[in-house]
């Protein structure tokens, strides 16, 4: 095990990451794409198993959506923090420990007896799986300096890939097995990962003095984010009592909010660089992708429960619908990222991804599926559209991860943590609304194809934002060079 006794040197100022694939950072992708896949995977594994967990667990609807409510909420905050955190202490060291939490909450959540025990272990596993996307990102930027934003673009395309496959592989093995095995299947292999992450990543960290962490700030940062999205939660929730707190948290979370940002001003070394914020390239891309999260992730979380409310298809074959779109999503992401996202920029592809995914929506929405019904089976036509869908978050997600890191390349687990944040935040507040809009729908069916004409207009409506986003050929801005890796070590 070559790396798990290395020595630290200081390279900063000599380019020694290899531009291309070679053996070494070839086994490095593998691994941190692994780690990836698994754990956005057991995001969306909770949606389509939901039925077979009340029954197992002897609970209602709204004690089991709190699983999928306390993972996006504790996955937020990690994402949030854990970049600044791993770029000060070493990312290959809390890369390592965030799968071990991930693993050991994941075993919990299969193994659990009742649900609390279960919504505990949920959190546990969110926090590791938070954590992995900022700094599975840096990771390989450092090893692809000078084809940094194609290297990017296909590694964090395997975060939708994941949210998409959790539900097809869950529905199936909750039906086959049960719901349990759903939970436990990534697990031997973010054990893989653990091993290979000690084997094979080199350590790399930023030179900043480890008594300079801004413990406060996180802090602030993590009940800020924290109260906001535990405040969309509770909306959901239809008693007094809970509408009482939702206001308190929401109202509480405005204060929180100026007094971190008061806070990162005068802090030495601040947990959040606030120009990720505040200029208005980074602005623009972070409210774009709280779009994007709303629309891409909350319209796949919904379609297995209207194929089988509207259809009365099982869990397998509501779930098996979403592989058209996770092949095209592939391909598609693939083809950008290696050929078309240098070459048309950003804008381009970010609009022509936009078109067609609220193309899909709002086929959907106008209800094609049960016009066509009597022509041709509601699969087939949910899988083609479906299919046509894919492409064009695989025309986007490159665009849309990406929008940024070339003006601070220093700064990549940062901007992708925080980006990553503001995307689960656009699924809470479109998962919070959605719900809200079908408990108004006696028809539910109806109601969700209400929500997809709402999701398209919204994703249409939102498209000028795009003109302000970074093209994807601009100059770094941090002063450092776009082909120069921070700081790693070697045995």
């Amino acid at each position: 095990m070559p790396w798990i006794f290395s020595k630290k040197v200081n390279l900063q100022t000599q380019n020694t990451a290899s531009s291309t694939f070679t053996k070494k950072n070839t086994l490095v992708v593998i691994v941190v794409g692994i780690a990836l896949l698994v754990s956005s995977m057991n995001l969306t594994v909770g949606f389509v198993v939901l039925p077979q967990m009340m029954e197992g667990l002897d609970v209602g609807l709204n004690w089991v959506g709190w699983t999928i409510t306390s993972y996006q909420l504790s996955s937020s905050i990690a994402m949030s923090l854990f970049g600044r955190i791993s770029d000060q202490l070493g990312r290959r060291k809390i890369f390592a420990l965030s799968l071990l939490v991930f693993t050991i909450g994941s075993v919990g959540s299969a193994l659990a007896p009742n649900i609390g025990f279960h919504i505990l272990m949920r959190v546990i596993a969110a926090v590791g799986s938070g954590a992995i996307l900022p700094i599975s990102a840096a990771i390989v930027s450092i090893e692809f300096p000078r084809h940094r934003a194609k290297a990017l673009g296909l590694f964090t395309t395997i975060l939708p890939i994941g949210w998409i496959l959790g539900p097809t592989l869950g529905g199936f093995i909750a039906d086959s097995l049960s719901w349990r095995v759903s939970f436990i299947l990534v697990v031997p292999f973010s054990i893989l990962a653990l091993i290979g992450t000690m084997v094979v990543v080199p350590e790399s960290y930023q030179r900043t003095a480890l008594s300079k962490l801004d413990l406060k700030g996180a802090f602030l940062l993590a009940i800020s984010i924290g109260a906001f999205m535990l405040s969309l939660s509770l909306f959901r929730v239809t008693t007094d009592t809970a509408m009482i707190f939702a206001w308190i948290l929401l109202m509480i979370t405005i204060p929180l909010g100026f007094i971190f940002w008061k806070h990162e001003l005068r802090a030495d070394d601040p947990i959040v660089d606030l120009e990720l914020l505040r200029l208005r390239p980074f602005m623009a891309a972070n409210t774009y992708n709280i779009v994007w999260g709303g629309t891409s992730i909350g319209s796949s979380a919904f379609i297995p429960f209207y194929a089988t409310i509207q259809f009365g298809l099982d869990s397998s074959r509501s779930g098996a619908m979403l592989i058209g779109l996770e092949i095209a999503l592939i391909i598609s992401s693939t083809v950008v990222s290696l050929w078309l996202l240098r070459r048309l920029g950003y804008r381009v592809l970010l609009l022509a991804g936009g078109f067609v995914l609220s193309g899909s929506l709002l086929v959907v929405g106008f209800g094609i599926f049960s016009l066509l019904e009597n022509y041709i089976a509601p699969f087939w036509t949910l899988f083609i559209v479906l299919t046509i869908a894919g492409i064009g978050m695989g025309i986007q997600s490159p665009a849309s991860n990406n929008a940024g890191v070339e003006l601070m390349p220093s700064r990549v687990s940062s901007i992708v943590g925080l980006r990553g944040t503001f995307r689960f935040g656009g699924s809470v507040i479109s998962t919070t609304l959605i719900f809200f809009v079908l408990a108004g729908f006696e028809n539910k069916a109806t109601g969700v194809e209400f929500v997809y004409l709402a999701l398209g207009a919204i994703l249409l409506l939102a498209m000028p934002i795009i003109f302000i986003m970074p093209t994807g050929r601009e100059e770094p801005i941090d002063g450092s060079s776009s082909t120069t890796p921070v700081s790693r070590t070697q045995t």
